[in-house]
């Protein structure tokens, strides 16, 4: 009864290890900003299919519109 339950320990890390890997999960993916430019007053205007937008550290950016 011993050699089973060795043979079975000793078995079962080499068929773990040759077992297929887990898939990670996927990533979100991060979204490309533009930075604006801006006019001599200091406005900030974005190029055609973009809207100005503020991000979470407060800087304003350019980021595509959604359609």
């Amino acid at each position: 009864m011993k050699l089973k339950v060795f043979a079975v320990g000793a078995i079962a890390p080499i068929l773990a290890a040759c077992s297929q890997p887990e898939e990670p999960a996927p990533v979100a993916p991060t979204p490309i900003y533009i930075t604006p430019e801006y006019d001599k007053l200091g406005a900030p205007s974005c190029p055609a299919n973009t809207e100005l937008a503020i991000v979470e550290a407060g800087r304003s950016v350019c980021k595509p519109t959604t359609s």
